[in-house]
């Protein structure tokens, strides 16, 4: 279990390894309420109680060490989470600013990107110096409704970076995971050939979710997901059967898709793990 789990199932191995993701402070906190001094205690605590394989540590937050270390003491594989290089662009200048620039003129983005990859790489080595398990590079090129960049851009742009980023992980024996929302199958390929192991996709759901994990197993990825946090409330149990179903066809690690937003979420998110937990 834990962290070898994990890594078993990011190389390709056919393991029911399981995790969670994005999880906001608040829920954990209303979950654990007067059982926790903070978030990093929450978290580590909910990923013992499941009996967790990986998690995401948001390398921004200021608890971020103190998640890691509690979770690594844990056994608990441990996701170094950080803003890709579009993200961290977006966040001083506006989404808009952005997405006029990729379709309209970008090469005004060379040197923003070159200081963002920068930054994310400083982050990376920053959790590789705290034995992360695993390095994700979340950037969301999509959404519900499509592509917000070109797939063109994404490929002669931002999969370079994102290479490196997923080198600077490998170059270290650790494993490279990409997250964005939406729809990604147009660069899944190009992913898996930049070094990334695994990929995180937010939002799919249904059919629509089960055709991704398959797309990425032929690309030579394992998804992390299965769990969708917009039907969790609709049945638990029954989506947790679907994500066991599928991982059986495909690899997946079944954690959460990134969208859990309140402590109703999180708690089915709870019933649908211990649901699909090794039978003790």
């Amino acid at each position: 279990m834990g962290a070898e789990l994990a890594r078993a199932a990011l190389e390709g191995a056919s393991v029911a390894a399981r995790g969670m993701s994005f999880v906001p402070p608040e829920a954990l906190e209303a979950l654990y309420w007067g059982k926790a001094s903070g978030p990093a205690e929450a978290l580590a605590a909910l990923a013992t109680e499941l009996g967790l394989d990986i998690v995401f540590v948001p390398a921004a937050e200021h608890w971020a060490d103190d998640a890691a270390g509690r979770l690594k003491e844990a056994g608990i594989g441990v996701a170094w989470t950080l803003s890709g290089v579009l993200g961290r662009i977006a966040e001083e200048e506006g989404w808009m600013t952005v997405l006029r620039q990729t379709a309209g003129d970008p090469s005004a983005l060379a040197h923003p990107l070159a200081e963002a990859l920068h930054e994310a790489l400083v982050e990376a080595r920053t959790g590789l110096t705290r034995r992360a398990d695993a390095v994700v590079v979340a950037d969301d090129l999509a959404g519900a409704q499509g592509w917000l960049v070109s797939p063109d851009f994404a490929l002669d742009a931002l999969v370079p970076c994102y290479r490196s980023l997923a080198l600077e992980a490998t170059s270290a024996g650790v494993p490279a995971i990409f997250h964005s929302d939406g729809d990604i199958r147009t660069i899944l390929a190009a992913l898996s050939r930049a070094g990334f192991a695994g990929v995180h996709p937010g939002g799919l759901t249904g059919d629509h979710l089960a055709s991704f994990v398959l797309a990425a197993t032929a690309a030579g990825l394992t998804t992390l997901g299965g769990l969708p946090a917009v039907d969790l409330m609709a049945g638990a149990k029954r989506l947790a059967t679907s994500a066991r179903a599928l991982q059986t066809e495909a690899r997946l690690v079944i954690t959460d898709d990134g969208g859990i937003a309140s402590a109703e979420q999180l708690a089915a998110f709870v019933t649908a793990m211990r649901a699909v937990a090794p039978a003790s």
